[in-house]
């Protein structure tokens, strides 16, 4: 490894398509916490992701993070892959140990999505 990545290194795993699909068949394992707005959310979402948690208003307020435990491993997605990247690294510097990131987002997301 060299000097960049060592400085450099994310604190958090970013997956793909088909970890996201193995982690939600896992669903009691994870908490799985979809960080776009509410609209974005209502629109289509991944079914399994129950929590809805608005990046933009965290963003500002830390405290709404409490509603994510700290003890279980959390898998964070946004449209893109922007908003969740944001989300993991603030959720690390709160502590949590073990934080997934949907790489590029639902835009990328190869399954259904849900309205429910």
């Amino acid at each position: 490894m060299g000097l960049l990545n060592l400085l450099f290194k994310k604190e958090y795993d970013d997956i793909t398509s088909d970890e996201l699909r193995t982690m939600l068949l896992e669903k009691d394992k994870y908490q799985f916490v979809d960080v776009r707005t509410k609209p974005e959310y209502r629109h289509g979402h991944v079914k399994g992701f129950n929590k809805n948690i608005d990046y933009y208003k965290f963003s500002r307020n830390q405290s709404l993070l409490e509603r994510i435990d700290h003890e279980k491993p959390v898998v964070i997605i946004c449209q893109t892959g922007s908003r969740s990247a944001g989300a993991c690294h603030m959720l690390v510097k709160r502590g949590h140990k073990e934080v997934y990131n949907f790489r590029k987002g639902i835009q990328v997301w190869n399954g259904s999505l849900t309205k429910k």
